[in-house]
């Protein structure tokens, strides 16, 4: 019995879209400054989709992810100013960094102008410090993925994913799953540090300690709290409150009376600590010796099975990046467990649709259903090294033309259907939290790097020797037996095995044009990374979209199940109503929970950033300062 999703059959009434006739999607407004057009989606109110009881287990993950991100904005993103929004793109000439944090790109800038730093370089030491201001979503007990491209034309991906511990099986959390998402037992093997230290040993230039000394400074000096991080606080006031203070007293004023409020100095000297000892020795100081020990412990006080035997023998896997050539432009982007397949399915689907009008919402109606067949991808993606349930050959097929050429043969223009047309083979899995980073520097090495502790404060605990919050990343994992209403089983490329590693939303992508990197992208957000990564892409080679334009706009999702629409406040209500039609659930949102920070070096040379400060607060900065 396959257990692939089948090929995308012709079906009957779904007409192939005629490229000559495709209606508008858009109203140019103002320019920017850069000379492209700024268009965006005009204001609209939709109608909420009811809750089925069939979706209620997805709709809780996803809605509490939204609520959160909604809470901690606080902002109406998209009705600011010309002036302010301007003031929020970064025009450099010899590099930049793009952030969450505004001190984190300044420390990634010093490393470029200060030290003579690669992109490499600079990337660790401002991800470093995201981990110690952005803690709730990246840290050093968690990993990610890193895409660099050298400027010799040559590009890696560097997958620092957790590892399930030696002792994790299959059906650990059949007789309750919500123990793979708080305590010991929902805690992954950490790859962050072995992750950076391997691409510095690939690419770095600066001294490995002088990356660290930054961050050390601000767990010892201290840092204002910032905005986003005390919204965070806030909507987790009520587990905040009643934590440990011995793993958490940092969050709280000197007495442990209150939780400190934006802009009180908060420290980290237990964090600190560690990253001087890993400053000092290397990973080594972290996968063993007494702060491994230290880790392994305190997880296993826990209820956790993570032990120093499991540090030792976390491993990076380092591959070639997925390639295709698309809009234009060659794009490099992460193999599985990443979820870089399944951008490439989405960019090659859109690259044969006519997306440059959005007359009645045609356009977006495409993308909404280009970003269903991208979901449906998603559920056959896994760690490759299972060789058990290996499906390399398929997850190839899935990023053909050929496949692309099918799936656009199955999309019309006059309607949607429900999942099933999609053919997803197993549940959709939903995924959480992140931070991401894109780097640019003068030498034409680019960099984007997304971490994760995945959800808000990972397993919510800290370890209080080593200051180390761990990750919930086991939760990444599918679970036997949890299969949904709508009887999508778990996917078997997903099941726990001792040190696989769990699917991942994460997409971080660069693409190159005339032989230097051309955009440097990525987004935290979950399930909504990889559609608002494939968005990204529609604005700025479909649309001509300025990059600040780009992050700025309001954005689409779909995830396929639940099945409904979501559209951020600004879209148009023509293009709403042409969705309706079309027989979408349309539901609008301050924010559909995305987070974006992107590079982007235009064909005359010159680089512009800008960080998602609408939705997160982020700014980036260039060298020279």
């Amino acid at each position: 019995m396959s257990h692939s999703r089948p090929r995308p059959d012709e079906e009957a009434g779904a007409p192939t879209p005629d490229d000559e006739t495709a209606p508008l999607i858009h109203n140019p407004s103002t320019a920017t400054t850069t000379g492209h057009k700024k268009r965006g989606f005009p204001t609209a109110i939709a109608v909420p989709k009811p809750v089925s009881y069939l979706a209620s287990s997805v709709l809780t993950l996803f809605f509490a992810s939204i609520a959160i991100y909604i809470l901690i904005t606080g902002l109406n993103a998209h009705n600011l100013p010309d002036k302010d929004l301007q003031s929020h793109l970064v025009r450099a000439t010899h590099g930049a960094v793009a952030s969450d944090v505004d001190i984190c790109s300044q420390i990634g800038v010093s490393v470029l102008k200060d030290k003579n730093g690669t992109a490499v370089d600079a990337a660790i030491a401002t991800a470093l410090c995201i981990g110690v201001i952005v803690l709730y979503s990246s840290g050093i007990g968690g990993g990610g993925f890193m895409v660099v491209r050298h400027a010799n034309g040559t590009s890696q991906s560097v997958n620092f994913r957790e590892m399930a511990p030696g002792a994790a099986y299959r059906d650990m959390y059949n007789h309750d799953p919500k123990l793979a998402q708080r305590g010991g037992l929902a805690v992954g093997i950490p790859g962050e540090v072995m992750g950076y230290y391997t691409a510095w040993q690939m690419y770095g230039r600066v001294p490995w300690a002088e990356l660290f000394e930054p961050a050390i400074r601000l767990c010892e000096d201290g840092f204002a709290v910032t905005p986003f991080l005390r919204r965070t606080m806030e909507i987790e006031k009520e587990w905040v409150m009643g934590t440990n203070r011995s793993q958490w007293g940092f969050l709280f004023t000197p007495d442990g009376g209150r939780m400190l409020e934006e802009g009180e100095t908060m420290h980290r000297p237990a964090l600190g600590r560690t990253l001087r000892k890993i400053a000092e020795t290397g990973p080594e100081g972290f996968y063993k010796g007494e702060v491994a020990r230290s880790l392994a412990r305190f997880v296993r006080s826990e209820g956790g099975i993570l032990t120093v035997e499991d540090m030792g023998k976390y491993h990076v896997e380092v591959n070639d990046t997925l390639k295709v050539w698309a809009f234009g432009q060659e794009i490099l982007t992460c193999p599985p467990p990443c979820s870089g397949p399944v951008l490439i399915e989405g960019l090659n689907i859109a690259e044969g649709l006519d997306m440059s009008k959005d007359e009645s919402g045609l356009a977006t109606h495409r993308i909404i259903e280009t970003m269903k067949w991208i979901s449906a991808g998603r559920t056959e993606l896994g760690d490759p090294r299972d060789f058990n349930v290996s499906n390399v050959a398929r997850v190839a097929e899935i990023q053909s033309k050929q496949f692309a050429a099918m799936v656009r043969r199955n999309i019309s223009d006059t309607r949607t259907y429900g999942w099933k047309h999609y053919n997803p083979s197993y549940e959709f899995k939903e995924s959480h939290g992140t931070s991401h980073l894109s780097v640019l520097d003068a030498e034409g090495m680019a960099v984007a790097l997304t971490t994760t502790v995945n959800l808000y404060f990972g397993a919510r605990i800290c370890d209080p020797e080593t200051g180390v919050i761990l990750n919930d990343e086991m939760d990444d994992f599918s679970i036997p037996g949890t299969g949904n209403a709508f009887k999508l089983q778990p996917s078997i490329y997903n099941y726990i095995k001792p040190y696989k590693r769990p699917l991942s939303s994460t997409a971080p992508t660069i693409t190159v044009y005339n032989g230097y990197p051309s955009l440097i992208v990525g987004a935290s957000g979950g399930s909504r990374i990889v559609t608002s990564v494939f968005l990204a892409f529609i604005k700025i080679f479909k649309w001509n979209y300025s990059l600040l334009d780009t992050v700025h706009s309001p954005r689409v999702h779909h995830q396929l199940i639940p099945e409904v629409a979501y559209v951020e406040h600004g879209v148009r209500n023509d293009v709403i109503q042409g969705l309706k039609e079309r027989g979408h659930e349309v539901e609008e949102l301050p924010t559909i929970g995305s987070v974006m920070q992107a590079v982007l070096r235009l064909p005359d040379g010159e680089i512009h950033a800008v960080s998602d400060f609408w939705r997160k607060g982020g700014v980036s900065q260039k060298f020279p300062l």
